[in-house]
């Protein structure tokens, strides 16, 4: 007799058929103690069995078995994967039994509808069953599972397609076609989000909103849920063509505060929440609550609106304004934080008030009791760590008074001098120049000045026909150029000004021409003017080729206003 017709357990061939045929018989009746099917659940017609081995074990029939498809999650977003986990009700081994444990395992296809069209992979089962089956006893095929990712925005069905059974032991590969079942689970993938333009609100407020992503022609519904659980439904509305939406929903007065969320709930892409927190009443504290002027006290609070300017102050046991505002500026969760500086005048409180469109709001402020001292403060409190370095500061009053000078001009001695003239029939342009000029801007003030000219006709004065009311040479004849303004000495001192020179001109007996002058300075802020300055000018004097021999005098006079 030829040896080694055992399996690797020591099973006969004929034993192994029996088994590997008992096996497929069991498989084929997973309906006999099936319960009633419930959502996900759908009854499957199992045919055309095929067995790659029939001579050791036979396909069965064709059968019936009910098989439930569970998803992960009912509504994800594209890209991202589920797991369909595929369920068959409970079997019944038929005579013999099942006498081997963990012999075969199953696997399936699933096919995909709706939105795409495809079909997926199971991977395999556990082993089963996980002890010997007696005729009539039941057992469990394993659950198994397959992941499906979703490319596009949609719902996707699920339903249970063409199953396997393999007998490893053996070798046996058991393949049946499915028929007749239903959808067994559905999947809505999308590109939903919701955001809001403010996130955060207070009670009886508004939450603007905007969504993208959503399925054209699903009803989005937008409701608001505060910490304490309680919700809000708002109007409904129809995604257009694009998937974009927009709307408001109110807050409640009575809004519990805290951290809430607005939530976009689909028909087909389900619900999507965007964290909304509505704040309470604004907080202030201040470290320390005590000391004198000087002291710099830190602040902090919480339900601010987010990025509002708050003006801080201390105030008086009346609540009115003592120093000089400040402002601080909450930050994007509505939190406050920063220093106060206790001024010299004694104080209550502090206090603060959210500035709406500028001006410090009637309703959102809040304020911490303070202790002045007078002239006294505490870097360290009582019983501060070794390590702390605390600081704080008392004020001294210094003073000076400071008196404006004088806005003053002084010239050098002498006059101007023309060169002499002989007549010989030509006109003579004579040169000269004016005295210097210091001018001296020592007021304080944001002032500015102007230094003019003016010059009287040169009358005959000398010689044999003075005094005689002789034509004089008209002032106009005189012409100032070269004009020069600078620091005394030039260079050498930086002046808060910089006055401008004159340009020059004819000299006129009624019309002043400006020598030199200064603009006023700035007044937001206040910018002094001032400074010491030397101003010459170049003159020229045109005598006529034809006039009365003799001594002509006139008069320059220079004005500073």
């Amino acid at each position: 007799m030829r040896q080694g017709f055992r399996s690797r357990h020591g099973t006969r061939p004929g034993r192994a058929a029996a088994l590997a045929g008992t096996l497929a018989v069991a498989l084929a009746t997973a309906t006999a103690l099936a319960p009633v099917a419930a959502a996900g659940t759908t009854t499957v017609t199992f045919g055309s069995c095929t067995s790659n081995n029939p001579a050791l074990a036979a396909p069965p029939p064709d059968y019936s078995s009910q098989v439930t498809l569970t998803p992960s999650a009912g509504t994800v977003a594209v890209g991202s994967p589920v797991t369909i986990t595929w369920h068959y009700s409970l079997s019944t081994a038929p005579a013999p039994g099942i006498p081997i444990a963990n012999a075969a395992t199953a696997k399936a296809q699933i096919v995909v509808g709706g939105a795409a069209s495809t079909t997926i992979a199971t991977g395999s089962s556990a082993s089963f069953p996980p002890a010997p089956v007696p005729t009539g006893g039941t057992f469990q095929i394993p659950d198994f599972t397959a992941t499906f990712t979703p490319t596009a925005a949609g719902t996707y069905t699920f339903t249970p397609g063409n199953n396997e059974q393999d007998v490893a032991q053996f070798g046996v590969v058991i393949q049946c076609t499915a028929s007749g079942a239903s959808a067994a689970a559905t999947v809505t993938a999308t590109n939903a989000s919701a955001s809001v333009a403010n996130g955060s609100v207070r009670p009886g407020g508004t939450v603007n909103y905007t969504g993208a992503g959503w399925i054209a022609g699903e009803t989005v519904t937008p409701s608001f849920k505060d910490s304490a659980g309680t919700v809000t439904t708002g109007t409904a509305t129809t995604v257009p063509a694009g998937g974009a939406l927009s709307g408001s929903i109110g807050v409640p007065a009575a809004a519990a505060t805290g951290a809430g969320s607005l939530v976009l709930t689909g028909s087909s892409s389900g619900a999507v929440p965007a964290a909304v927190t509505v704040l309470g009443a604004p907080t202030l504290s201040t470290a320390p609550s005590s000391g004198g002027p000087g002291t710099t006290v830190g602040l902090s609070g919480t339900n601010w609106d987010p990025g509002a300017t708050v003006a801080i102050s201390g105030v008086d046991a009346a609540n009115n304004p003592v120093g000089s505002a400040g402002t601080l500026t909450a930050d994007a969760s509505g939190q406050l934080s920063g220093n106060y500086t206790v001024p010299t005048s004694a104080i209550a409180a502090i206090g603060a008030a959210e500035l709406v469109n500028g001006v410090p709001s009637t309703t959102l402020r809040a304020a911490a009791a303070f202790t002045f001292a007078s002239n006294s403060c505490t870097a360290d409190a009582t019983g501060a760590a070794v390590s702390a370095t605390g600081t704080c500061s008392v004020p001294q009053s210094a003073n000076v008074s400071v008196t404006g000078g004088p806005l003053q001009m002084q010239e050098n001695t002498g006059s101007v001098a023309f060169p002499g003239v002989t007549l010989n029939g030509t006109v003579h342009n004579q040169a000269g120049s004016l005295q210097q000029i210091d001018v001296q801007d020592f007021r304080g003030t944001t002032n500015g000045w102007v230094l003019n000219a003016t010059m009287s006709d040169l009358a005959l004065t000398g010689g044999p026909y003075a005094n005689s009311g002789a034509a004089p040479i008209p002032a106009g004849n005189v012409t100032a150029s070269g004009l020069t303004c600078l620091g005394n000495p030039a260079g050498s001192t930086p002046y808060p000004s910089t006055p401008t020179a004159g340009s020059g001109g004819a000299l006129s007996t009624t019309t002043a021409i400006t020598l030199c002058s200064q603009a006023a300075g700035g007044t937001a802020p206040p910018t002094v003017t001032g400074g010491d300055f030397l101003v010459n000018a170049g003159l020229s004097l045109k005598v006529p080729a034809y006039v009365l021999q003799g001594v002509y005098t006139g008069t320059v006079t220079i004005s500073l206003q």
